[in-house]
């Protein structure tokens, strides 16, 4: 079964975020900023899926107390480049956590998508949690392939952190797999026929770099 945690339903700095990412008149900063607020909520949030354990510290009054530390960091995996500034928020909540990155592109014709992932960085075997990281989840092609590439790699738990989801998306992951975690800030209801979430934020990629490819 895919659970999908939808923030934006119980958490009113969530649409704070969703405010400034989908509004058309935010710059390049503050999209920018706005998108790694949104990496840092999602990181936040997400960390109860992770494995804890309790660990003794001595604070500076020189008394004990008892707290959380992480067992294994989990590997964050974004896909590029409009991941960049998404998984920049990650790497602030989880600093120590290794970095893995992903490209592919999207070739449409006829009403369809066949999706070519020509670079990656991926360590040959993790045996942890996968955050695979993209701000936005269209179609799910492109992510259902990374997924199939993680699985191979022996990674046994995947977390999926989005900004914003399609229900298309959800539907044709909950199709391929049934043991994904989808955390996102909001799910939109379609796709138009570019495959760009409506309403959406427009291209993350584009307005997150600040350049829009030739």
């Amino acid at each position: 079964m895919v659970e999908i945690k939808v923030l934006g339903e119980n958490l009113p700095i969530a649409r704070y975020i969703l405010k400034k990412l989908r509004n058309k008149e935010t710059g390049l900063f503050e999209f920018r900023k706005a998108m790694i607020d949104a990496g840092k909520i999602l990181a936040i949030e997400s960390s109860k899926e992770l494995l804890w354990k309790e660990t003794k510290i001595v604070t500076p009054l020189n008394e004990e107390a008892i707290e959380f530390d992480l067992i294994n960091q989990p590997i964050l995996i974004g896909i590029l480049g409009a991941a960049l500034p998404l998984i920049e928020g990650f790497m602030d909540i989880f600093p120590e956590a290794p970095v893995g990155l992903v490209a592919a592109r999207r070739n449409e014709s006829y009403g369809s998508i066949i999706i070519d992932i020509y670079y990656k960085r991926l360590p040959e075997k993790y045996d942890g949690v996968a955050y695979l990281i993209d701000p936005m989840l269209a179609t799910g092609k492109t992510m259902e392939k990374i997924i199939k590439e993680l699985y191979n790699r022996d990674i046994k738990k995947i977390i999926i952190a989005s900004v914003i989801a399609s229900v298309e998306g959800i539907k044709y992951l909950s199709s391929t797999y049934n043991n994904l975690i989808i955390y996102t800030l909001a799910v939109d209801e379609k796709l138009n026929d570019n495959f760009f979430i409506v309403p959406g934020l427009g291209d993350a990629g584009d307005r997150g770099l600040g350049i829009q490819p030739n």
